[in-house]
């Protein structure tokens, strides 16, 4: 397998009775499937599974370690690092989500692009939502205008799946929660790494939401909170921290 670049997740089953989180497991099977397929080892620190699909998991490759943080950034901190260290001679981490098995043939054109750019960190820019949840798509829009309106520059923000050189993982690591230690976990660092003027890829995909995905979670009450947990986490966060200190 190829060990230049690592993908890391977090992953918690949950009750399995639960339509979003059941469609959610099937759909990691497919992502860990595809990561077979590119051979890219994935690092998955996992929580409430049950044992027989960790196993299968396993079978695919997986690499796999029970969750001893709690928290979303603390879980989110410990699997890069925990990344790091099984994989030290990795010049890239893929920050991934398991219900995304669409990302994983644009993680090497990307990485053969900052690696001709010598960029610190890449990131992806969908050219579309039609394959979304309506209320999904227009809170990735909302948040894509809002921070390419403070920064001058298109950046579909709030998308999570990035690619971290070895050189910028501090970043993340370091990074104290300051603003919930939720969805700001990953995208406040990535915030300070575009301030410190560091080279960053963006690189424009044509990415598909999994079907199943976008079904299950269609007008679910649950998910349309959640989406409002998150613009009131994301939205102030990338607010007051663009704004905090002047660009070095």
């Amino acid at each position: 397998m190829s060990s230049n670049i690592i993908c890391v997740t977090t992953f918690r089953q949950g009750n399995i009775d639960n339509p979003v989180k059941r469609v959610r497991a099937e759909v990691f099977l497919d992502t860990a499937k595809k990561l077979r397929e590119f051979n890219i080892p994935c690092v998955t620190l996992f929580t409430e599974t049950q044992a027989d699909f960790l196993e299968h998991l396993k079978r695919l490759g997986i690499v796999l370690a029970e969750q001893r943080s709690s928290g979303m950034g603390n879980i989110r901190r410990e699997v890069i690092s925990m990344a790091r260290s099984l994989f030290p001679n990795a010049e890239f981490y893929c920050w991934l989500e398991p219900e995304k098995p669409n990302l994983i043939k644009h993680i090497f054109p990307i990485i053969t692009v900052m690696s001709r750019e010598n960029s610190t960190l890449g990131l992806f820019n969908r050219a579309g939502m039609t394959s979304y949840p309506s209320e999904q798509a227009y809170y990735y829009l909302f948040c894509r205008v809002a921070a390419s309106k403070l920064m001058g520059f298109d950046l579909d923000y709030a998308f999570g799946p990035m690619i971290i050189s070895k050189s910028a993982i501090r970043w993340f690591l370091e990074y104290n929660g300051e603003y919930g230690d939720k969805w700001d976990a990953i995208l406040v660092p990535r915030l300070r790494i575009i301030k410190q003027r560091m080279r960053i890829t963006l690189l424009p995909i044509n990415f598909e939401n999994d079907p199943r995905m976008t079904a299950v979670e269609s007008g679910n009450p649950s998910v349309i909170l959640k989406r409002l947990e998150q613009f009131n986490n994301i939205i102030p966060s990338l607010i007051k921290e663009w704004n905090k200190l002047n660009v070095i």
